[in-house]
């Protein structure tokens, strides 16, 4: 029987962190290890289990997770807190075999599934999978098999500022066209219309054009589909705002951060959810969220990314392992909801425990929950590193130099389909 630490309750385990400041910065990917807190006892090879997490910029975090640990009986857990690199040092421990056990991962790809290197957790994932939601299922699952347990979700969609548009006759937006003549409206003084991102637009709004439409990838993830009318124009419309100097650019901060919103420089902005808090203490109740309206003939979208747990294929002991990371992110929901809302500010992906977490029940918090819910897009693994690139080079490109919206993405569409070909061979 696996012991989990049901004991650790949440008053218990804040008690025992003291009083952990609630900051919303963008997770940041590390690397190195300063090695960690054990548990007692229990399997998981002579040395236990080790379980590797990066860097959260999120106060508190690391406390939480080596509490957890150490309150786990089943196996003995050492907990590696990652500063540095995170992806290229975790990628080289899986790749030798040995020094992780358990590890979180925000790029589950392809490549290392079919090369052996996770674990296949669909057997304790099946009996929880209607618990979580179908996004957040997409970005864990290859050729059938489920290789990780969703840990957060993190929304990105829109947020405005309400007095501004009413101050200028303006309602919330419900297309791109409508959203993009609210951003050069809206535009005035010191203050910018829209902030999307000091690359004008290019790195974000591009993959909600493509999922308002189908998807960055369709049949069955066999065939690229940025290369579309509606993308193009929304691309052309984001190069018209760019021109019509409606974007914010050469912040110090970029998108991620909420600075230069909770500023008053943007009416507009593209975030994530982690930020709400930061929004809320800055702005009060004149801050809302929504989805990003529909391009075309598509419907809204919000880009949702996240954290998984996962297990390493050559873990010292996989079922210990596999037992340790189902009793934190499937069977311990107390411990998920401290994790996603008392030091950070994040969805928990089981379904029934996000709608049962308090702080995502009002304001613009509980629009991004029903907007993800209703919404949510990720593209999932097989959308990959080099497909991005293309995408993002075509997208700068035509923002920003004016280069011919369609060819542009047809020869762009042309070099990720290739990628993708490779991967279905």
């Amino acid at each position: 029987m696996v012991t989990t630490p049901k004991g650790l309750s949440r008053r218990t385990l804040l008690a025992v962190l003291g009083s952990a400041a609630v900051t919303a910065p963008l997770l940041s990917a590390c690397g190195g290890n300063d090695g960690g807190t054990g548990g007692s006892g229990g399997s998981g090879g002579s040395d236990g289990l080790s379980q590797w997490f990066h860097q959260y910029g999120e106060e508190g975090v690391e406390e939480a997770v080596k509490a957890w640990a150490a309150a786990y009986t089943a196996s003995k857990i050492t907990v590696n807190w990652v500063l540095g690199d995170y992806a290229p040092k975790l990628q080289s421990r899986l790749t030798a075999g040995s020094g992780v056990d358990l590890f979180e991962n925000n790029a589950i790809d392809v490549a290392s599934a079919r090369a052996g290197q996770y674990a296949d957790l669909t057997d304790i994932m099946e009996p929880a999978k209607s618990q979580f939601s179908e996004t957040s299922l997409k970005v864990v699952t290859i050729d059938g098999k489920i290789y990780g347990i969703p840990m957060i979700s993190d929304p990105q969609l829109l947020f405005y500022r309400p007095s501004m548009l009413a101050k200028a006759g303006i309602s919330e937006p419900k297309t791109f066209d409508d959203l993009i003549a609210a951003g050069i409206e809206l535009t005035g003084g010191n203050q910018k219309g829209l902030w999307l991102g000091n690359d004008g637009g290019a790195g974000v709004i591009k993959g909600a054009a493509a999922a308002s439409g189908g998807g960055l990838l369709t049949d069955g993830d066999k065939k690229v589909n940025f290369a579309t009318a509606d993308v193009a124009s929304a691309l052309t419309k984001l190069k018209e705002a760019n021109d019509k100097q409606a974007v914010l650019l050469g912040s110090p901060t970029d998108w991620w951060d909420a600075t230069s919103f909770n500023a008053g420089l943007a009416a507009i902005t593209w975030q994530g959810m982690w930020a709400v808090p930061t929004m809320v203490k800055a702005l009060g109740d004149d801050v809302a969220a929504m989805a990003v309206p529909a391009f075309g003939s598509g419907k809204p979208v919000v880009m949702v990314s996240g954290w998984n747990m996962q297990v390493a294929a050559k873990a010292s002991d996989v079922d210990a392992a596999k037992a340790a990371a189902k009793a934190q992110w499937i069977d311990d929901t107390e411990f998920q909801t401290s994790f996603s809302v008392d030091f950070g500010f994040h969805i928990p992906p089981q379904t029934s425990v996000a709608s049962a977490t308090t702080q995502l029940g009002s304001g613009p918090a509980k629009t991004c929950v029903d907007a993800a819910t209703q919404y949510g897009y990720a593209a999932g693994p097989f959308w990959t590193p080099a497909m991005e690139t293309a995408f993002n080079d075509a997208a700068v490109k035509i923002i920003t130099s004016g280069a011919d919206a369609t060819s542009t993405l047809q020869a762009a569409a042309q070099t990720a389909q290739q990628t993708l070909d490779s991967l279905n061979q």
